[in-house]
C-alpha cells in the first residue's frame, strides 16, 4: 500500500530466494576453467595454422608439428572401408619439408588461393602434456580466373603436445568427405 513497501509478485506468485550454489562445487569451476583454457589455446593454434596455409607460408608449415609429428590425409570412403592407404602421409618434419620443396621447385600447378574454415572444435581429452581435439573443416578455393568453389570438407582428429613453444601437432589425421576432388591435393589442409 501507500507508504509501505510491497514485494513484487509475478503471476500472483511471491518470489523465493534461491539456494546459493558453492562456487567450487566439487572442483567443477576449476575443471571448466581448464577446459575453456584448453579450448581457447587450441582455437588460437588452429587460427595460426590455417593463416600459415592460407598465406602460403609453407616453409613454416612443418614447424607446427613435433619433429616426429605425423600428418595424414585419408578419404572418408577408404577410412570407413578400413583401407590403410592415405592420399598422402608425412611421418616427420623432414618429409613435410620435402613436400614443400617439391611444391615450390619440382611441380608446376596453376595459381590458386585457399581459405580454411574450422568449426565445431571439441576437446576430447586433456592431460598435462597432451590435448586430443577434433574439428570440422572446409577449404574454399579461388582460381586465377576468379572462380571460387568448395574444394574439400571433412574432419580433423589431432593429438597436440604441450611444449615449451606452445602447442604442436604430434599427429594430425584428416578425413575428407569430398568424393570428387576437382583438383590435385597439392597444399596441406
Amino acid at each position: 500500500g501507500a507508504g509501505g513497501s510491497q514485494i513484487p509478485h509475478y503471476r500472483g506468485i511471491a518470489p523465493r530466494l534461491l539456494e546459493r550454489i558453492p562456487l567450487d562445487h566439487g572442483g567443477l569451476i576449476v575443471e571448466l576453467s581448464q577446459r575453456l583454457h584448453d579450448r581457447l589455446k587450441v582455437d588460437e593454434f588452429y587460427a595460426e595454422y590455417v593463416a600459415c596455409l592460407d598465406e602460403l607460408r609453407l616453409e613454416e608449415w612443418p614447424d607446427f608439428f613435433t619433429e616426429d609429428g605425423e600428418y595424414g590425409l585419408w578419404s572418408r570412403e577408404n577410412r570407413e572401408a578400413g583401407l590403410p592407404a592415405p592420399m598422402f602421409l608425412c611421418r616427420n618434419q623432414r618429409q613435410m619439408r620435402d613436400r614443400v620443396k617439391a611444391y615450390r621447385e619440382a611441380n608446376i600447378y596453376p595459381d590458386h588461393w585457399n581459405r580454411h574454415l574450422i568449426s565445431a572444435t571439441r576437446i576430447v581429452e586433456s592431460s598435462a602434456d597432451t590435448i586430443v581435439a577434433t574439428s570440422n573443416y572446409a577449404v574454399l578455393q579461388t582460381r586465377q580466373d576468379g572462380e571460387s568453389f568448395v574444394y574439400q570438407t571433412g574432419q580433423c582428429s589431432d593429438r597436440l603436445s604441450r611444449t615449451g613453444q606452445g602447442l604442436l601437432f604430434r599427429n594430425r589425421t584428416i578425413v575428407y568427405d569430398t568424393l570428387a576432388v576437382r583438383t590435385l591435393f597439392v597444399l596441406p589442409v
